[in-house]
């Protein structure tokens, strides 16, 4: 009798773990300190807020018996006060609740607070708002050198690889800690990395990483090609091309790819898609660059007037940000894209500028995000690629001209930056910051 209650126990015990949550329980509690299972992958951050609740009975459809859910039991709210690896510790706000632990708990929802204008004092008419991060990450030990989100590990949410010269690592969204979760490096000497892209182009539920890299004993500009499995970093390919993701005209991602040729007049070969076929990577067709635009880390597309073309979006050799329609162009007078991230390819100077990206909302084009980085010395260091400061500015197209709606000052360059929905209905731009004493972090900001 007792073999065959243990043995029920058992058959049971797996159906109850799997229909339970993972996620969203208080884990301890003592008075009004509360510690909650939630973690910045969660959206768990400083000065949000959360609920505690116990569920109730099923709550069924009357007619077609459909399981609707479970009424619920408000018991306390509160809110983060920090956040660690893998649990937060909150604050309620009334004395009396009584919290246990066990008790389910939820992030509240993000709301914008209203924007009060700004007084003459604080920004002068005509000059872009300053806005400041949501959240600052942890302080990384290495200079960051490319950055890229995406899931890597098929969980359904977003994990972060950040590179330095010769390695990258994966780390917890949005890198709010410094706990490298993977490691993976490039072999050989004089070999550094360029730049990072992801996509899951095979379709297997987890997406590549691409980190393209210069080889300089072989003089290759070339992509290697990793896959996260059991936690560890896999090559699975190597490519005989650059790998970078643009925008199309419709805002969706493109990733392309561009060969350098061993030519001292002009090396640049056509940009193509990236396609996965027959079980292996190659460049598609047609050809996707742009007239005028013959870099792969240079340009973009964007679609800022309903009624017209697109317009192609590209850095000139000077770094102005130039976008070019079928009947005319706009130029801007300040310098955007600027990088640290260079190869010298003869008589050419290769950079690796960081990323454009355009937004788009129910009315059509709503905002085209684009980084600056402020070179040291008011400028004279800029040829040699030294910068100790970055601006992300967030661009609106006035029908003649884009204008700077905001902009955030960051602490050091940046190389690069994407917009991520880390729970649904919010999204957020993480940026990768670069510091001038060898450290990095990741900031994020509301768009």
């Amino acid at each position: 009798m007792i073999a065959i209650a243990l043995a029920s126990l058992f058959a049971f015990c797996p159906a109850v773990l799997a229909a339970a949550p993972a996620k969203g329980y208080v884990v301890k509690a003592e008075g009004t300190k509360v510690w909650l299972d939630l973690t910045a992958a969660d959206g768990a951050a400083p000065g949000r807020g959360f609920q505690v609740y116990t569920e109730g009975e099923d709550i069924k459809h009357p007619v077609t018996g459909e399981q609707l859910g479970k009424a619920e039991n408000k018991v306390a709210e509160g809110k983060i006060d920090e956040v660690a690896e893998k649990l937060s510790v909150g604050r309620l706000n009334d004395n009396a609740a009584v919290v246990v632990a066990g008790q389910r708990a939820r992030l509240s929802p993000v709301v914008a607070a209203p924007v009060a204008p700004p007084t003459s004092a604080a920004r002068r008419p005509g000059e872009a708002e300053l806005r400041a991060p949501r959240t600052r990450g942890a302080s990384l030990p290495f200079v960051v050198t490319g950055m890229v989100v995406a899931d890597f590990d098929g969980s359904g949410k977003p994990q972060i690889v950040l590179s330095e010269e010769k390695a990258f690592r994966l780390y917890d969204y949005p890198a709010a800690v410094d706990k490298t979760l993977a490691l993976g490096e490039i072999p050989g000497t004089g070999a550094r990395i360029l730049s990072l892209e992801a996509a899951d182009l095979d379709k297997n539920g987890k997406a590549e990483l691409f980190v393209s890299v210069y080889n300089e004993p072989f003089r290759r500009l070339e992509t290697s090609v990793f896959t996260l499995d059991a936690g560890k970093w896999t090559k699975v390919a190597d490519l005989p091309f650059l790998v970078r993701a643009h925008q199309n005209a419709k805002g969706e991602k493109v990733v392309a790819t561009q060969q350098i040729q061993d030519d001292k007049t002009f090396p640049f070969g056509a940009v193509y898609p990236l396609v996965w076929q027959d079980g292996k990577y190659s460049q598609g067709r047609p050809a996707l660059n742009p007239k005028r635009a013959d870099w792969l880390y240079g340009f973009t597309y964007a679609q800022v007037d309903a009624t017209g073309e697109p317009a192609a979006l590209y850095l000139t050799s000077v770094n102005s940000l130039r976008a070019q329609f079928a009947k005319g162009h706009w130029r801007s007078s300040e310098g955007f894209g600027q990088s640290p991230i260079r190869v010298r390819w003869y008589e050419k100077l290769l950079e690796f500028n960081p990323p454009m990206l355009a937004t788009y909302g129910s009315s059509g084009f709503d905002k085209l995000y684009i980084i600056r980085n402020l070179a040291m010395l008011g400028g004279l260091a800029n040829p040699f690629g030294l910068f100790n400061g970055g601006e992300l500015h967030a661009k609106s197209w006035t029908g003649v001209a884009f204008e700077t709606a905001w902009k955030a000052e960051l602490g050091g360059s940046s190389p690069g930056f994407a917009l991520v929905e880390p729970e649904a209905g919010r999204k957020e731009l993480v940026v990768a910051v670069a510091g001038t004493t060898g450290k990095s972090a990741v900031w994020t900001f509301d768009p």
